[in-house]
């Protein structure tokens, strides 16, 4: 290995040091308790030093983020290319969404990179809505095969439908406070009401009236 070679393995994971410290740093403090000072002292390296690899901390999450969806985007497009119907798409698109997010507890914190001011030198926020187009995509062309083929009822809106499906499944694994209280009362784990909150809107997207 040549001197540059070295170099540049070693600067690629000193990168990716400072995002593993970030990582584990928001998972446990939430992204507005964050600093750089935190992750400097994380990663074991002077805060100048974090400087010479993100503009800020800002920089660093959207890295984090962007990791998380080319995951999920991977997950998703071999649910979607499966020879099966539209409806059982839905399904399996669904499920590889609860199991990614058990998987990658950081993704939780991905929810909140439209809330960062867009900045041209931020490259990977074009990166991001790309992917997040194509995962939203899929869902909706799932919809689509779903009504052409007979799985899923009638009447049903391919864009709505994907855009309550997503925004329900995001509610539902980041619980409020409030809820979670609830469930406490009730003696209810978060699996079984994520299980539950799937079975709902399985059951109202379905065509039973095709299903042998």
């Amino acid at each position: 290995m040549t001197l540059s070679e070295r170099k540049k393995r070693e600067k690629e994971q000193r990168k990716k040091d400072i995002q593993e410290a970030a990582r584990e740093l928001l998972i446990e403090k939430g992204y507005e308790n964050v600093t750089m000072n935190h992750i400097a002292q994380k990663s074991e390296l002077a805060r100048s030093t974090l400087y010479l690899y993100f503009k800020n901390k800002e920089e660093i999450y959207l890295d984090i983020a962007l990791e998380n969806f080319q995951v999920l985007n991977d997950k998703f497009q071999k649910c979607y290319k499966k020879k099966v119907s539209g409806m059982e798409k839905i399904r399996l698109l669904t499920r590889a969404y609860i199991k990614f997010y058990q998987e990658y507890p950081s993704y939780s914190l991905s929810r909140f990179y439209y809330e960062i001011p867009f900045d041209p030198d931020f490259t990977c926020m074009e990166d991001l809505k790309k992917i997040r187009l194509e995962i939203f995509s899929m869902v909706v062309k799932s919809f689509q095969e779903g009504l052409e083929d007979g799985s899923i009822r009638p009447g049903v809106d391919p864009v709505k439908s994907a855009l309550i499906l997503t925004s329900s499944m995001q509610n539902i694994i980041n619980l409020t406070p409030a809820i979670q209280m609830h469930m406490q009362d009730h003696g209810l784990s978060h699996q079984e009401v994520i299980e539950y909150n799937m079975d709902l809107m399985m059951n109202c997207l379905e065509n039973k009236t095709t299903r042998n």
